[in-house]
């Protein structure tokens, strides 16, 4: 174990001494004869301190003004997207209940019994006699056509 506890640092000049026999610490100064103020140095920390500040809090407010305003911009975009799409809702909804109503009176202008009394007379068609009707059940989804090769 070291009985003596000093430590001696030499660095740029300035000496340090630590243990128990270390003299008062006295700074050197560069210029003995010029006298700083006290305060001179701690008031020009305080003006670059209260500098970054303000750049900081500006910085922050610009950032929030560019994030507000692009956050208008969406909103006004998705409210004009919202109106555009319920003008054409509004729109599909009538031309459909147009095409329902179309459809109506097509089906309803339709008449069976007049279709079957032009079919009979003008085009010589009659109902199928016996024999001539055949069933047959599918096994699928397949289809079957008969040829007759005998007309």
């Amino acid at each position: 174990m070291r009985e003596n506890n000093s430590f001696r640092y030499v660095r740029n000049n300035d000496e340090y001494q630590y243990g128990s026999a270390a003299p008062a610490y006295a700074p050197r100064r560069s210029n003995p004869g010029q006298q700083q103020k006290p305060g001179l140095k701690n008031r020009r920390k305080r003006s670059s301190f209260s500098f970054k500040g303000m750049v900081l809090v500006a910085g922050a407010f610009a950032f929030l003004a560019v994030v507000m305003v692009n956050y208008v911009r969406v909103q006004s975009e998705l409210t004009s997207t919202v109106k555009d799409v319920a003008g054409k809702e509004v729109a599909l909804n009538k031309l459909v209940s147009d095409n329902d109503e179309f459809y109506s009176r097509i089906i309803s202008s339709v008449d069976l019994d007049e279709i079957e009394t032009i079919a009979r007379s003008e085009l010589g068609m009659k109902y199928a006699g016996e024999g001539q009707v055949i069933t047959y059940t599918s096994v699928g989804n397949d289809y079957m056509r008969k040829v007759d090769s005998g007309n």
